[in-house]
């Protein structure tokens, strides 16, 4: 198991109540390969591989539900139990009431560099996991959301429409 890497097998077990579930599991050797099919003439994906190039991993587990209720808070606690403090940053956390939507962003720094990334990202009908092992470069980290199953994740838009201001039409 990469230094970086979670474990995040236990919510299998949630694709058979889900409407809809995204599972990605690119290792090394297979982001490399991914990198072969990426563009360099279509912007974003030329971003997106040269945000791969120092990473070992990316770990993706989303699910969509009919109805609430389909995982547990013990699911998120087997997730959270394995990002130490020390070793492991949370640089974002987001509680609406109102929407009852969660997000934590967790970082893991190594020698002054990003060397990981934790998102977990809990809604009544939606639990999303990504988990990204290697060297990230952060002036492109945005750029990836979209690709390889990660959701795009507009924490701006969140923080504006909890606090009751509309967001503007290029935001929804």
């Amino acid at each position: 198991q990469a230094e970086g890497r979670l474990r995040i097998d236990h919510l299998d077990r949630l694709a058979a109540k889900a409407q809809e579930v995204v599972d990605v599991n690119l290792d090394a050797p297979m982001l490399q390969m991914a990198k072969k099919f990426l563009s360099d003439d279509k912007q974003e994906e030329a971003d997106a591989k040269g945000l791969i190039e120092g990473l070992t991993g990316i770990f993706v587990k989303s699910f969509e539900f009919d109805k609430e209720g389909e995982y547990s808070q013990e699911d998120i606690d087997a997730i959270h139990s394995q990002i130490p403090s020390g070793v492991w940053s949370r640089i974002v956390g987001v509680r609406s009431r109102r929407s009852k939507e969660n997000v934590d962003v967790f970082v893991r720094m190594v020698e002054n560099k990003m060397a990981g990334m934790v998102v977990i990202a809990a809604e009544p009908t939606e639990l999303t996991v990504v988990n990204l092992v290697g060297v990230i470069d952060v002036e492109k980290l945005n750029k990836l959301e979209g690709q390889f199953g990660i959701p795009r994740m507009d924490l701006e838009k969140s923080s504006k429409t909890d606090k009751g201001e509309k967001p503007k039409p290029n935001e929804e």
